[in-house]
């Protein structure tokens, strides 16, 4: 668990989850956004981020090579639509922090799919686990893409489960 200086919103859309995904924007801000780190391989890594953009796994390397991700801060990935951008958040025990985020900083911000809610509210659950479900809603309503597009009523039977 870890809380990172940059703003979650809603944006875009997933034919997945039918409504918007989530992302950071990737300039660090006061924000603070809960997230979960896991130590994982380069190669695992590469998996994640074609996994998240609709790619095949295993399949070829699309992230930059890790000398890179452990030393620079920012990076475009060619040829990907959604998550192409990656960003490294910091280093613990000398590993580098990456964040994989929008492409674009023009997407659309809009509402997430009910579905997808449910989702992020059950790793929230897991992930911090002192968290009641009424602070889960508080942190929620204040995110670009629920704030002023999810009726208060929608949102609470989301995570409340009414």
């Amino acid at each position: 668990m870890c809380t990172l200086c940059y703003e979650f919103l809603f944006a875009d859309h997933s034919k997945a989850w039918n409504g918007a995904v989530g992302f950071i924007r990737p300039v660090a801000s006061n924000a603070a956004t809960l997230a979960r780190m896991y130590l994982i391989s380069y190669g695992q890594f590469n998996d994640v981020v074609r996994q998240e953009n609709g790619k095949a796994v295993p399949g070829n390397m699309i992230v930059p090579p890790y000398e890179y991700l452990s030393r620079g801060n920012h990076w475009e990935i060619a040829g990907v639509r959604l998550y192409g951008r990656l960003i490294n958040t910091g280093a613990k025990d000398k590993h580098p922090i990456l964040r994989f985020t929008a492409t674009r900083d023009d997407f659309v911000v809009g509402p997430h799919s009910e579905a997808n809610i449910k989702m992020i509210v059950s790793g929230l659950e897991e992930t911090y686990p002192c968290m009641r479900k009424s602070e889960i809603l508080d942190y929620l309503r204040r995110t670009e893409g629920i704030r002023d597009t999810i009726p208060g009523d929608v949102l609470g039977s989301s995570v409340l489960g009414r």
